[in-house]
C-alpha cells in the first residue's frame, strides 16, 4: 500500500515537472521586411530565407520593387513601370542579446525603358532617325554593411545600413565625339528596414 502511494507520488511529481518546463525555443527560419533606400533604391519588399544558424548566421534574400518615372521626374512620355530584384546573402553577428553586426553581397536587376536611336543596314539612308523606346536591362553588384536588431526566438527586425552599388557608366571625350569609354563607379546609399522574423 506504501509502495503504491510512493510511486503514484512521484508519478504526480514528474508529470507536474513536465507540465511546467518551457517549450524549447524555436530557431528564426523566415524573415519578411520592407526595405526603405538600400539596393532597390527607393523601396523593396523582401523575402530571407536562413540556411545556416551557427555563431555567424546566413540567410539568403530577394525583393521586388515597382516604381514608375512619374514619382522621381514630370515625365513627358508614359514609360511604363519600371521593375527592380535585389537578392543576395546577408550575414549576421550576435554582439549580445538582439543586437547584431550584418554584412552581405548580392546585386540588383533592373529593367526599364530608355530612348535610343537603333541603327542597322535598312535604316542608314533613313537621316535623321528619331528615337525610340527600347527596354535596357542592368545587373548592379551591390554590398551593404550596418546594424540588425533581430531576437532569436523571432518578432519584429529593425535594419539600419549603408550600402554601395557597382554600376558602368559610359563617357564621351565629348560632347561631338564619337569615342566613347567606360568606367566603373561605386554608387553610396543607404538604407532601413522593418519588418518580421519567424
Amino acid at each position: 500500500m506504501f509502495v503504491f502511494l510512493f510511486k503514484h507520488a512521484q508519478t504526480q511529481e514528474s508529470s507536474s515537472l513536465e507540465e511546467t518546463d518551457p517549450p524549447a525555443a524555436k530557431d528564426v527560419e523566415n524573415g519578411v521586411y520592407l526595405e526603405l533606400g538600400g539596393n532597390a533604391g527607393i523601396y523593396s519588399v523582401n523575402y530571407e530565407r536562413y540556411f545556416l544558424k551557427n555563431t555567424i548566421k546566413l540567410a539568403g534574400r530577394i525583393g521586388i520593387s515597382l516604381i514608375s518615372e512619374g514619382l522621381i521626374i514630370d515625365a513627358e512620355v508614359n514609360k511604363g513601370l519600371e521593375f527592380l530584384m535585389p537578392f543576395g546573402v546577408n550575414g549576421l553577428y550576435a554582439i549580445v542579446g538582439s543586437h547584431h553586426i550584418e554584412a552581405g553581397v548580392g546585386a540588383t536587376f533592373y529593367t526599364h525603358k530608355v530612348y535610343a536611336i537603333e541603327t542597322h543596314a535598312s535604316n542608314l539612308n533613313l537621316q535623321p532617325l528619331e528615337a525610340s523606346l527600347v527596354r535596357k536591362n542592368e545587373l548592379w553588384p551591390n554590398f551593404t554593411l550596418g546594424y540588425r536588431r533581430q531576437k532569436s526566438d523571432g518578432g519584429f527586425v529593425y535594419r539600419v545600413f549603408f550600402n554601395g552599388h557597382l554600376s558602368r557608366r559610359v563617357l564621351a571625350d565629348n560632347p561631338n565625339s564619337h569615342s566613347q569609354y567606360s568606367v566603373l563607379t561605386l554608387d553610396p546609399w543607404a538604407g532601413f528596414s522593418i519588418g518580421y522574423a519567424f
